[in-house]
C-alpha cells in the first residue's frame, strides 16, 4: 500500500482537470470498495460479510468474462468506517484504496444522497476509474426522486452517482443509469439483491447464479434431510432398544419380586415352626437387600408391602432373640414403608391394618425397653388407626378385633 499511495502522490501533482485520476493506476488489491452512510452501518456490516462469505459456484469459476477471470472468493472487501478507524489521513488512505479496487458498491439512501463523504468516495473512484463499476444497492428511498417535485427528500442515489463521467474521469451534464439492486424486503430482498451486485461484479447472468445457488440450497436441504433422517432412524432405535430394556427389566422384577414374595410367604411358613431363626433371618435380609437401593416413593404398592414384610420378619426375629435395638430400628424402617402405602391409599383397609401392625411393634419394642412416652404414643395412634380400619369396613370382623386389641394395648402401655 506504500507503494500504491507514493504513486499515486507523484501522479497527483502532475494532472490538471483530472488530478485525482493518477496515469498509471495499480493492479486491483481489493475486490470491491463498499461505501455507505453513517446510517446505514448496520446494512454495510451485512453486505460486508454476506459478500467475503460467498462462494462462488465450482461452474462458474474460472470462467473467462468480460470482467476477466471468475475467481472462487469474492475478497477481500473493502470496508472504510471498519478498516481506516485508526487513520491519519483519511482522505488519502481513501483514494488509496477506491483506486486498488476493482469495483464500487454504493448503499444508496436519503441519508446516503446527503452524505458529503459517500458522494465524494463516488467522485473520486469515477475519476480514478471512468471504466470501473459502480454498483448501487438500494437500502431506503427511492431513486431519482429528487426530479419528482416535493418529493426531494426521498432522494436515494448520491449526486456523483446520478452523474456520467466521460472517459477521462470527468463530470458531463448527462445522467448516469447506475446499475442497482433493492436489498428491501418487498423489492429484490437480501438474497436476490446480493446474488445481483455479485453477478454484475463477476460479468455473469442473474440466471447462472440463481439456478445454481438453487441447486446447492437444494443439495444442501438434501443432506440435512439425509442427516435428520438418519438421526430419527437412530434416535428410533435407540427408542426401540430403551422400550425392549425396560420391557425386560420389568420382566426381571416381576420375577425377583414373586421368588420374593414366595420367601416371605411359602418358604417363611414352612420355616417358622422349625425354628429356623438363621434361615429366616437370611430370607429377609436377601428380600431386604433386593429393595435397599431403590427409592420408596419409586416402589410399587406391592414392592413396598413386601419391603415391609422383609423388615417386620427381621425385626420378630430380632425380637425373639433379645436385640431390642435392632428390632426397634427394623420395625420403624418397616413403619416407613406401610407409611408410604397409606399414604398412596389413605382410606384402604388393608393399608390401614399393615401400618398399624408395625406401629403396634414399634411401641411394643419401645415398652420393652422402657421408652413409655414412645410406647404410649404409639398404641394411640395403634387405635386410631384400628378405628379407621371399622369405619371404611364396618363388616370385617378381623377390623374390629384391631380395635380390641389396640384398646387393651393402650390400657397396658
Amino acid at each position: 500500500m506504500a507503494e500504491v499511495a507514493q504513486l499515486l502522490r507523484k501522479e497527483r501533482d502532475r494532472t490538471d482537470a483530472g488530478r485525482d485520476r493518477p496515469a498509471t493506476l495499480p493492479s486491483p488489491v481489493y475486490f470491491a470498495f463498499l461505501s455507505y452512510s453513517h446510517t446505514d452501518s448496520g446494512w454495510g456490516e451485512w453486505l460486508h460479510d454476506s459478500l467475503e462469505k460467498f462462494r462462488v459456484p465450482s461452474s462458474i469459476a474460472g470462467r473467462l468474462t468480460p470482467h476477466g477471470i471468475v475467481p472462487k472468493r469474492l475478497t477481500p472487501i473493502f470496508r472504510d468506517r471498519k478498516e481506516l478507524a485508526a487513520s491519519s489521513d483519511l482522505g488519502a488512505e481513501i483514494r488509496e484504496a477506491l483506486a486498488a479496487s476493482r469495483f464500487l458498491i454504493v448503499l444508496c439512501s436519503p441519508a446516503a444522497a446527503k452524505s458529503r463523504w459517500t458522494n465524494a468516495e463516488i467522485d473520486t473512484f469515477k475519476r480514478l476509474r471512468p471504466d470501473g463499476a459502480v454498483l448501487a444497492a438500494i437500502v431506503d428511498g427511492e431513486p431519482f426522486a429528487s426530479d419528482l417535485p416535493g418529493r426531494e427528500s426521498e432522494e436515494c442515489l448520491p449526486h456523483a452517482l446520478r452523474v456520467q463521467y466521460d472517459r477521462r474521469g470527468r463530470p458531463t451534464p448527462r445522467r448516469a443509469e447506475p446499475l442497482c439492486t433493492d436489498l428491501r424486503d418487498d423489492r429484490d430482498g437480501k438474497r436476490l439483491g446480493l446474488l445481483k451486485l455479485v453477478a454484475g461484479m463477476l460479468g455473469v447472468g442473474l440466471d447462472d447464479l440463481v439456478q445454481r445457488e438453487t441447486v446447492r440450497r437444494q443439495r444442501r436441504l438434501a443432506i440435512l434431510a439425509a442427516a435428520s433422517l438418519a438421526g430419527m432412524v437412530v434416535t428410533t432405535s435407540l427408542a426401540i432398544f430403551a422400550l425392549q430394556s425396560r420391557d425386560i427389566a420389568r420382566d426381571q422384577r416381576r420375577e425377583a419380586e414373586s421368588l420374593v414374595g414366595f420367601m416371605l410367604g411359602d418358604l417363611r411358613t414352612k420355616l417358622e415352626p422349625l425354628g429356623r431363626l438363621d434361615t429366616l433371618d437370611a430370607v429377609g435380609a436377601r428380600a431386604l437387600a433386593y429393595y435397599q437401593s431403590q427409592d420408596k416413593s419409586e416402589l410399587s404398592d406391592q414392592s413396598l408391602t413386601q419391603r415391609s414384610k422383609a423388615l417386620t420378619l427381621m425385626g420378630e426375629i430380632a425380637n425373639t432373640r433379645g436385640d431390642l435395638g435392632r428390632a426397634l430400628n427394623l420395625y420403624r424402617e418397616a413403619y416407613a414403608s406401610t407409611a408410604e402405602a397409606l399414604r398412596r391409599e389413605p382410606d384402604n383397609p388393608q393399608r390401614l391394618f399393615d401400618h398399624a401392625q408395625n406401629v403396634f411393634w414399634v411401641g411394643e419394642v419401645a415398652h420393652q425397653r422402657g421408652l413409655m412416652p414412645e410406647a404410649e404414643a404409639s398404641m394411640r395412634e395403634y387405635k386410631r388407626l384400628a378405628d379407621a380400619m371399622v369405619a371404611a369396613d364396618p363388616d370385617n370382623p378381623k377390623w374390629k378385633l384391631e380395635v380390641k386389641y389396640s384398646t387393651t394395648a393402650l390400657g397396658l402401655s
